[in-house]
C-alpha cells in the first residue's frame, strides 16, 4: 500500500515536472522570437524598409498568409495604408479608413486586440479592403501600436496557414512584436520629421533669413534631442555640458541604458557648422540610438550608422567616441571613429585612453571599425571632450591645449563628475578671458565609484 502511494507521487510528480519544462521550452521560444523580431525592426529607420520589415516579421512569426501595418493620420484620425503585399501597392494606397471604420479602426480607436475566427461575420467587418486587393479573408487578428500612450497605427495579420485557427497565445505574442514595432516607428517618424526640416530650411529660407535664424534653430534641435547633464547607474556617475558658440556648430553627446543593463555613451563633433550640422547631428542620434537596441557592439553600431548616414546626400562628417559600460564592474567595450583620445583621470594621474583611430562616420560608406576594451578602477573618471576646449583661444590667439586640459584634470581628479566638469570649463573661460569662441565646447566625464 504504501509502495502504491510512492508510485503514485512520483507519477505525479513526473507530470508536474514535464509541465513545468514544457513550460520553459515554450518560453525561451517566445524569448527567441521576440529577440529576433527586435533584432529585424530595429535595422532600419527608412520608412518603406522599415514597414516591409514589420509586415514580414509579423507574417513570417504568426504564420499568416498576410499582414498589413495600418497608420493612423495623427491629424485627421483617418487610417491609411502605406504598402501592401503583391501588385496591389497603388490601389491600396488610395484607401483610407474613416475613424473607427472596420476593424482594423475599431482596434485603433480603443486600443483593444481582436482575435476574430470568422471575419465577415463580424459586425465590425469592412470588406473594402479585402475586395480591393482580392484576398478572401477567414480569420484575423488586429493590435494597436502604441507609443507613450499615443496609437501610432494597427498590426494586422489575416488567414492563418494551413486553414489552421489563430489562438490566444498567438494574439498575445502579435502584442508582444507590436512593442518594437512602435518604437521602431516612432524612430522612423522622427526621422522623418528631422528630414523634414531640412529640406524645408533648404528650400524655403533665403540666405538672409537662414544666417538670421541659424543660431534659434541649430540651439532649439540640440536642446530636444540632447538626454540631459547627468545619470546616475549602479557605481557608474555621469555629467555632460555643451556650450554652444556664437557660430552653432555640432558638438553633440548621448546617453542612455540598455535593456540588458549596459550604459551607451557617446560625444562626438560635426565638421561644419550651422543648422545642417545641428540636424546631421540631430540624425546620428537617432541612428545610433536605433542601431543599440540590436545588441551590438561600439564597432558594429558605429559601422550600421555609418552605412546609413555615408549614402544619405550630404558631405558633412563626424568623429565620435562611443563606449559600452558595465556599471557594475566599470569595463567597456569603445570604439573611436577619430575623436579626440579620451582621458582617464585618476589621483594617481591622468593617463590617455589607449583606441584604434578609425574613419569620421559620413566619410566613406565600406569604413570598418575596431572595438576596444578597457576598464576604470574604482575613483577614476573617464574624460571625452571635443576640440572645443584644446582649441578655445584667448585674446593674444594661443589655444588652451591638451596639456592644460590634463593638467586641470590632474587638480580635480577626485572631484565628482558634474565638479569635474563644471571646473574644467571655468578654467577653459578663464583662459579665454571673454574671447569669443568659434566652435562648441563638449565635455562628458564618467566615474566609477568607489
Amino acid at each position: 500500500m504504501l509502495l502504491k502511494g510512492i508510485t503514485v507521487m512520483l507519477a505525479a510528480a513526473a507530470a508536474v515536472l514535464a509541465g513545468f519544462v514544457l513550460y520553459l521550452r515554450r518560453e525561451w521560444k517566445r524569448a527567441s522570437v521576440l529577440q529576433h523580431v527586435g533584432l529585424q525592426l530595429n535595422s532600419t529607420i527608412r520608412r518603406r524598409e522599415l514597414l516591409n520589415a514589420i509586415m514580414q516579421t509579423a507574417a513570417d512569426t504568426m504564420k499568416a498568409e498576410a499582414s498589413s501595418i495600418i497608420l493612423v493620420d495623427q491629424n485627421s484620425g483617418e487610417l491609411y495604408f502605406e504598402l501592401a503585399t503583391g501588385d496591389k501597392n497603388e490601389e491600396i494606397r488610395e484607401i483610407r479608413l474613416q475613424p473607427g471604420e472596420g476593424i482594423a479602426g475599431w482596434v485603433a480607436q480603443t486600443g483593444k486586440s481582436v482575435l476574430i475566427e470568422d471575419a465577415a461575420s463580424d459586425p465590425r467587418w469592412s470588406g473594402r479592403v479585402a475586395v480591393r486587393l482580392g484576398i478572401p479573408t477567414r480569420n484575423l487578428m488586429c493590435v494597436p501600436v502604441v507609443s507613450n500612450g499615443a496609437i501610432l497605427g494597427v498590426l494586422q495579420v489575416i488567414n492563418k496557414r494551413g486553414n489552421r485557427k489563430f489562438t490566444r497565445r498567438d494574439l498575445r505574442l502579435l502584442e508582444m512584436i507590436a512593442s518594437p514595432a512602435a518604437v521602431a516607428l516612432e524612430n522612423m517618424f522622427l526621422y522623418e520629421a528631422l528630414r523634414e526640416t531640412m529640406e524645408h530650411v533648404r528650400e524655403t529660407t533665403a540666405a538672409r533669413e537662414r544666417m538670421e535664424s541659424e543660431l534659434r534653430i541649430a540651439r532649439d534641435i540640440q536642446r530636444s534631442l540632447l538626454p540631459g547633464e547627468r545619470l546616475a547607474a549602479d557605481r557608474m556617475r555621469l555629467a555632460a555640458r555643451l556650450l554652444p558658440a556664437r557660430e552653432v556648430g555640432g558638438d553633440f553627446y548621448h546617453f542612455f541604458p540598455l535593456e540588458d543593463g549596459r550604459l551607451l555613451i557617446c560625444l562626438g563633433d560635426v565638421s561644419d557648422k550651422g543648422v545642417p550640422s545641428a540636424l546631421f547631428m540631430s540624425t546620428l542620434m537617432i541612428w545610433i540610438q536605433a542601431k543599440a537596441k540590436t545588441g551590438r557592439t561600439p564597432a558594429e553600431i558605429l559601422e550600421a550608422v555609418n552605412r546609413e548616414v555615408a549614402r544619405d546626400d550630404s558631405t558633412m562628417f563626424a568623429t565620435l567616441f562611443l563606449a559600452l559600460f558595465d556599471p557594475r564592474s566599470g569595463r567597456f567595450l569603445h570604439c573611436d571613429a577619430g575623436h579626440c583620445t579620451p582621458l582617464i583621470a585618476s589621483p594617481e594621474g591622468v593617463r590617455a585612453l589607449s583606441t584604434r583611430k578609425c574613419l569620421p562616420l559620413g566619410a566613406m560608406p565600406d569604413a570598418v571599425y575596431e572595438d576596444g576594451e578597457a576598464s576604470l578602477g574604482p575613483g577614476e573618471t573617464l574624460v571625452l571632450y571635443t576640440d572645443g576646449i584644446t582649441e578655445a583661444e584667448n585674446p593674444e590667439g594661443a589655444w588652451y591645449t591638451a596639456e592644460r586640459l590634463r593638467a586641470a584634470l590632474q587638480d580635480h581628479a577626485e572631484r565628482d563628475p558634474d565638479e569635474l566638469a563644471d571646473l574644467v570649463i571655468g578654467d577653459v573661460r578663464s583662459f579665454a578671458a571673454g574671447r569669443s569662441q568659434s566652435d562648441d565646447i563638449a565635455i562628458l566625464a564618467v566615474r566609477f565609484a568607489k
